[in-house]
Parts: structure tokens; C-alpha cells; sequence
């Protein structure tokens, strides 16, 4: 899931930033960029990435070698994540090999985060003097995160759409899939550790992709909750990843926080799935009327329908934005009790943007209801009521 170019109509489903704030793209308002994304990057639980994103902010606000990094591309808007992108090139350099002194200090590639900040810095000016070219052309890449952990609050809502047609298949449409992991949620073990015992949805077994929500302060699971067989899945996306290729994994891992060894191997694990079980991700110029295009005709062999997106909707365009609820509202209105339609949105809180918020839109009804608050990256869950 990648942060987008609202300017190209860039469309995918990425890490969370904070909300768009009108800054005049200079070295104070880069500083401040850095600041609030290790805000979130500390609230994630990578401490790393805090203590690394504030150093930035200190050299940036000097105008020191990181203003001279991000400066070639300071026009980018705040929204499309430039210290997620600058960081996960210099990841990427590690992960590929390029760099083998910036990877000795994370734990991703075996190395050691250091505890003292000078020796932090240190490492990461000798990077930027050796490959400080790759990381101001690493600016240029959409942040590509693909995050599994979100499976546990789509997978939730789901499993709430299909519940009034209990065994019917459904067919998976996610808008903004970059790789089109979370397509394949069904092949994941999804474990929602609840006071009154573990709800598990999901076919995956133990040993494949473990997504562990916590249930917290929230209403109990129904213990017959289950997602329904999953007959298609197609993903829509400019630019999507193609996770078969060694560059395509390589994208989604360097945008992976360096000291998250967990979520590196729920990634890993996962693209091993995505390789296994087929999807059909179409790069489309046009998100809205590919989705219009793609609910346009429901075949046979698939009972409902349901159209999910996570972390995508902030960088969608607004003429886009309404595009793509016309589309659905005007498939809902073909929608029937033998050929639902649900939209399943995992989306900032507008109310607290330090949580998702999971909402549900089902058709023919049209009823509109919040599933969940949850943490980004799917780490605990709130259910409502359904």
C-alpha cells in the first residue's frame, strides 16, 4: 500500500502521513515534515526511525547535507511522504547490497542499531556521501508499503458484509493495490486475540502469514464469524508492483520500518502467498472508470462483490474521490440480495488521526456503519457492533 501523487493521479494505498498542511517546501518546513513522521514513526513502535527522522530535522533546518538531498525535489506536497520516500531508499540500498555500512546498523539486513545518536549519524552521512544520488532519486518513488497487518480490520468488515449470505463466493476489487497483498486475505491467518478466546478468520495456517489483532475495550466477536470464499480478485492501480519479481519485493520491503522484524516477515510471508495465489492487477490511467468498467458486469459465478481500499483515499484526487462514489452508488443500485455490494474503507480517522477508522457501505440497503477503530499497522482492533 503506497502513498500517492495527487498532481499524476497517482492511486495507491500506503504508510499513514500526517494530514496535508500548506508549507512553502523550504529547509524549516522539510524540518517539520521529519518531526511529525517521527511523531508517528515513535507512535508505530519504531524507535529507530524516531531518533533518525529528528537528526534529519536538526541537519534540514541548518541547511545542512539533508537540505541538499530533498532540495531537488522539495516541490513534493507534504502528503506524498518525503521521509518515508528518502528513508526507504536508503533502505533499499541496504537490503540490495549497495551499502553494506547503513546496513550494519539495521536490524533488517543483521546489523545493530547503535545507541548512541552520533554513531547513528555517523553511518548515515558516510550513505550519503557515497550514494547521496540514489537517495535524491529515491525521492521520485511512491511509498509502496503494501501493509498486511490492515488485513485484520478488512478482513473484519468482510466478513460482516458477507454474513447475510452465508457461503456465497465473493469477488475481491481493492482500489489502490500496489502489490495486491492484502487481496489475499482469505490465505491469511487472521487472529483476533478477544478476553473470551481467539477469533480466527482465514484459511492460512500457523505457519504462513499470522496477522494478530488484540481486541481492546470493544464489542465481543461472534465466534461463527467467517469470511466467505473468495472467488476473483483484481486490483486497480496506475502503478502497480509486481511482486513476482525480485525488484518488485525489494520495493515493498524497503519501505518496511528496519527495526519491525516482524512485519518484514509477515511481508515476506506474504509475497510468498501473492506468488502462490493467482490475482488479476490491472494498471489502469483511469482508477474510477476502470472500477465503473469492472462493476459494470457481475459474473455468474460470484454472489457479491466487495470494493476495498486502505490508507488511499487522502491521496486520490478530489474529482476522483467523487468519480469513484458514483461508480459504487450506481452499481449499488443494481445490487440485489443475491448480488450484494459492499465498499470497505480502512482510512485515517477523521477525528483522530492517530487511529484507522473502518467503515462499511453495503448494498441494495445502502446502510453506512463503522466496523472498527484499529491501528495502522493492525497491531489492536475496536469492533462496534455490527
Amino acid at each position: 500500500m503506497s502513498s500517492g501523487d495527487v498532481t499524476s493521479g497517482r492511486v495507491t494505498s500506503g504508510d499513514v502521513t500526517p494530514p496535508e498542511s500548506p508549507g512553502d517546501g523550504g529547509p524549516d518546513d522539510w524540518s517539520g515534515r521529519f518531526v511529525q513522521q517521527a511523531v508517528i514513526c515513535a507512535d508505530l513502535g519504531s524507535p529507530l526511525y524516531d531518533r533518525l527522522l529528528r537528526l534529519l530535522a536538526d541537519d534540514c533546518a541548518r541547511r545542512g547535507a539533508t537540505w541538499d538531498l530533498v532540495e531537488p525535489r522539495a516541490e513534493l506536497r507534504f502528503g506524498q511522504a518525503g521521509a518515508l520516500r528518502l528513508l526507504g531508499a536508503a533502505h533499499r540500498l541496504a537490503l540490495s547490497g549497495a551499502a553494506d555500512g547503513w546496513a550494519s546498523v539495521l536490524p533488517s539486513c543483521g546489523g545493530a542499531v547503535p545507541d548512541d545518536d552520533g554513531d547513528l549519524w555517523a553511518s548515515w552521512t558516510d550513505l550519503v556521501r557515497t550514494h547521496g544520488l540514489e537517495l535524491t532519486a529515491g525521492l521520485g518513488r511512491e511509498v509502496q508499503t503494501n501493509e498486511v497487518g490492515r488485513s485484520a480490520g478488512l478482513g473484519l468488515a468482510l466478513a460482516r458484509a458477507a454474513v447475510a449470505r452465508d457461503g456465497a463466493r465473493w469477488r475481491l476489487v481493492e482500489l489502490g493495490c500496489s502489490g495486491g497483498l492484502n487481496l489475499r486475505l482469505d490465505r491469511f491467518r487472521i487472529v483476533f486475540a478477544d478476553d473470551d478466546g481467539p477469533l480466527v478468520l482465514g484459511a492460512g495456517s500457523s505457519d504462513g502469514v499470522v496477522v494478530s489483532s488484540s481486541v481492546v475495550d470493544g464489542e465481543s466477536l461472534p465466534p461463527t464469524l467467517q469470511l466467505p470464499e473468495v472467488s476473483e480478485r483484481i486490483g486497480l492501480d496506475p502503478h502497480p508492483i509486481d511482486v513476482a519479481t525480485e525488484d518488485g519485493a525489494l520495493t515493498l520491503l524497503s519501505f518496511v520500518w528496519p527495526d519491525q522484524s516482524a512485519r518484514l516477515a509477515r511481508l515476506r510471508a506474504a509475497i510468498e502467498v501473492a506468488r502462490a495465489v493467482p490475482a488479476e492487477i490491472r494498471s489502469v490511467s483511469d482508477t474510477a472508470g476502470a472500477l465503473a468498467e469492472t462493476l459494470s458486469v457481475v459474473p455468474a459465478e460470484h454472489a457479491g462483490t466487495a470494493v476495498m481500499h486502505s490508507v488511499v483515499w487522502q491521496y486520490i484526487p478530489v474529482e476522483q474521490r467523487w468519480r469513484i462514489t458514483e461508480a459504487l452508488e450506481a452499481a449499488g443500485e443494481q445490487a440485489s440480495e443475491e448480488r450484494p455490494l459492499a465498499w470497505i474503507r480502512f482510512e485515517p480517522d477523521e477525528w483522530d488521526r492517530r487511529r484507522a477508522a473502518v467503515w462499511l457501505r453495503t448494498w441494495p440497503d445502502g446502510r453506512d456503519s463503522l466496523v472498527a477503530h484499529t491501528d495502522f499497522h493492525g497491531r489492536w482492533i475496536r469492533p462496534f457492533p455490527a
